[in-house]
């Protein structure tokens, strides 16, 4: 069946994320608006302006005259729409960090950016280019920055990929693979409506798929299932690194690992164990603790255990 050339779609609290991406690619007024569930209607074209939405509930939009000729579409109906020919990336781009994305951001940010800059973490916004410095981030969440920087389009963690995995070809990321019926089926009974509809676009019923498939579905898990996933699709995901990542702990120059409180109540020094901050030496960089240099420390093995005891300088 033809698609219709006016169309509309409610947003949802379901598809809100995914609308508002498509039009802000596409918007050329209002693009500082982040789309509303249940308060705005999204257009295939606004008939006055380059918005792309109408701000009212689906009663009003109906009652307008206006757009009597407007077909309402299905979010299935929307995504072959909208992909039926592939959005060009954005020039400028933003995503913000999660506990789940940050490592993975955090390799990017700190191959691009320039070495006096320390402070990237879990709730900043990664950008692919800051207009006014060279920090390549935003010190807030990705509404925030969308609302000071409007020229800027967040993207999902599979478009980052794609924009900065430049080396890692499309083959790879789109390889076919094949996952068991029964798991096809365990994901589909555990899904909610909007991963369901992933399934049914991505995954065919003999559990036929790609590896960015994969990975798109284990981005929109919840917490409990991420790790399940991987562990299903080892193959689909790049190894761990060894190191455990100590960054998000380096916060306004202040590097203490353990709380002043707790500090105090062993009393000790407040910045006795910290987290290495030297760039210069990416080995211990955000990867390592340092000790206080008040005191002394004696390392020693306690019947097989590993302990460091600190001594009082005469």
């Amino acid at each position: 069946m033809t698609p219709p050339e006016k169309w509309y779609i409610p947003v949802t609290e379901d598809n809100h994320a995914e609308l508002n991406r498509w039009r802000q690619s596409v918007a050329t007024g209002h693009r500082s608006h982040q789309l509303r569930p249940k308060l705005d209607i999204l257009l295939s074209k606004h008939i006055k302006d380059g918005s792309y939405y109408y701000a009212s509930s689906l009663e009003g939009f109906k009652d307008d005259p206006d757009y009597n000729d407007y077909q309402e579409i299905t979010l299935e109906q929307f995504r072959q729409i909208t992909n039926s020919q592939p959005m060009k990336q954005p020039k400028h781009w933003c995503i913000e960090a999660t506990e789940e994305n940050f490592e993975e951001l955090y390799v990017w940010w700190k191959k691009n950016v320039s070495g006096r800059y320390y402070y990237f973490e879990v709730g900043c916004t990664l950008m692919s280019n800051h207009l006014h410095d060279e920090s390549k981030y935003y010190s807030g969440s990705v509404a925030q920055c969308l609302f000071e920087y409007p020229q800027f389009v967040e993207i999902t963690l599979e478009q980052f990929r794609q924009i900065t995995n430049s080396n890692q070809t499309q083959t790879t990321m789109s390889k076919s693979i094949r996952i068991s019926r029964e798991l096809l089926n365990e994901y589909y009974n555990a899904a909610t409506i909007p991963q369901k509809e992933y399934l049914t676009e991505h995954f065919k019923l003999d559990g036929t798929t790609t590896v960015e498939a994969i990975r798109g579905l284990h981005d929109m898990a919840c917490g409990g299932w991420k790790p399940r996933i991987k562990k299903n699709h080892p193959d689909c995901f790049p190894e761990d690194s060894k190191y455990f990542d100590f960054s998000r702990y380096v916060r306004n120059k202040s590097w203490s690992f353990v709380s002043k409180e707790v500090c105090e109540s062993l009393g000790l020094v407040t910045d006795f164990i910290q987290v290495r901050n030297n760039s210069s030496n990416l080995e211990t960089h955000h990867r390592s603790f340092f000790l206080s240099s008040e005191y002394k420390w004696e390392l020693k093995f306690d019947e097989g255990a590993m302990v460091l005891i600190p001594t009082k300088k005469s």
